[in-house]
């Protein structure tokens, strides 16, 4: 192992260290929620993941995937193992700064860093890399990791409504698949593909679960412990992660039961919208909570939307199931690379009721273009609705974190001020 990739591990290990650490000390922390902790620390700090055989003649085929957009299902029926491998490690970015340019997002200067460095070791398992092209920064990543890793790239329609754009898709999925059996030596058929539905719909339940389990008026799990534990499907098998999410709602439900919760009832409702916050880059859902606001939703694409839609298929052939997963990955998506994008207002105007949502922090990445484009028409929506916006900007450097924390404590004071007063929702 090279000294340059022995100092990038100690140094992700002690950033990922602090997070563990940190939010295995919180107070009323729900004691299911250490499987994801154990889970995240195999991956960052010990540099192993615990669902994958030692021995590579043992190993199943590892398909690395960055974006929501690409079927698991697919993957699982193929007898193979999915991995989320979009970065958001700070020395990953700054590795991957030499690969891309100064201002590209941070996610893929992170994601270029650790494959280039091959570590955590999960980059350098993968058999295959997919790559949907959901914005022009992915599209330029997938022609740079092509000199590194087998890549497949999934070409996604911009404009979901036209019945082209579904036919495209559809056609891109069934490439997909072809691909995977190809890599794996299985043919995906129907029982197993509709095996690999049924699973995903399993995780799926769960994760809605946890979702309603949050619109509580006193939630018995902070917002930043149910976006780890969601976050930690990326790196597990389904079934395990099935089995411990169960735990973890049923003791988040028995606990709400019960009146206990970490939250003091007069902290401010706040949804964290936009780009999403990737592992171990957690300050800002971290920072809402100790600065005194009840972090209830996370729109983001690993947030609450990672696992939110089912697969609606009617009958087990191949042509249904795989119109139903096309159908599935793309028309309920409400990623900013769509335009129009009008579900995704509605899916925000949605969860402002669900959860009594009393303000939105909108987190920019620089360089993320689309999602800060997109700040005006929810900016117009909340004010619609009476729930202020606060815009942050940032990447995954952490020498920001004072300023970052000084407005958010004064946006979380404001809405208590405007609460004791009656003023807005």
């Amino acid at each position: 192992m090279s000294k340059r990739k022995q100092r990038f591990l100690r140094a992700l290990g002690r950033s990922s260290e602090a997070v563990l650490r940190g939010m295995e000390a919180a107070a009323e922390r729900p004691a299911r929620l250490g499987y994801f902790i154990d889970l995240m620390r195999s991956v960052y700090v010990e540099d192993c993941l615990p669902q994958l055989p030692e021995e590579p003649a043992g190993r199943p085929g590892v398909v690395g995937l960055y974006c929501v957009m690409a079927p698991e299902e697919l993957v699982y029926a193929a007898g193979a193992l999915p991995l989320r491998l979009c970065g958001g490690s700070y020395e990953a970015s700054c590795a991957g700064d030499e690969l891309a340019p100064r201002d590209a997002c941070p996610v893929v200067k992170a994601s270029l860093g650790s494959t280039v460095l091959g570590a955590p070791s999960l980059y350098a398992l993968c058999d295959m890399v997919v790559v949907p092209t959901t914005c022009d920064a992915k599209r330029k990543m997938a022609e740079e990791l092509s000199r590194h890793q087998n890549v497949r790239v999934l070409e996604v329609p911009h404009v979901k409504e036209s019945e082209g754009a579904r036919r495209q898709w559809l056609e891109q999925l069934y490439g997909f698949k072809s691909d995977l059996e190809r890599l794996t030596g299985n043919r995906i058929g129907r029982r197993g593909l509709a095996q690999a539905i049924a699973l995903l719909g399993r995780a799926r339940h769960q994760a809605r679960r946890l979702y309603e389990l949050r619109q509580g008026d006193l939630p018995a799990v902070r917002g930043s412990e149910a976006a780890l534990a969601l976050h930690a499907f990326a790196y597990d098998r389904a079934e395990s992660w099935c089995e411990a999410m169960t735990l973890l709602n049923d003791e988040i439900a028995q606990r709400q039961a019960d009146g206990r919760s970490a939250f003091d009832r007069r902290a401010p409702r706040i949804m964290l919208a936009g780009a999403p916050p990737v592992f171990p880059n957690w300050k800002l859902p971290l920072l809402i909570e100790e600065m005194g606001g009840m972090l209830v939703t996370d729109e983001s694409c690993i947030g609450d939307r990672y696992l939110y839609d089912p697969v609606g298929a009617v009958e087990n052939t191949m042509e249904d199931m795989m119109v139903a997963l096309a159908s599935r990955y793309l028309m309920p998506c409400t990623c900013p690379s769509f335009a129009p994008n009008e579900d995704r207002l509605f899916r925000l105007r949605q969860a402002v009721a669900d959860f009594r949502i009393e303000g939105v922090l909108y987190h920019v990445l620089k360089g993320c273009v689309i999602y800060d484009f997109e700040l005006l028409r929810v900016e117009a929506l909340m004010a619609e609705l009476g729930v202020p916006v606060l815009r942050i900007e940032t990447d995954y450097n952490p020498e920001d974190i004072e300023q970052l924390r000084t407005r958010v404590e004064a946006f979380v004071e404001m809405i208590r001020e405007k609460k004791r007063k009656g003023v807005g929702r």
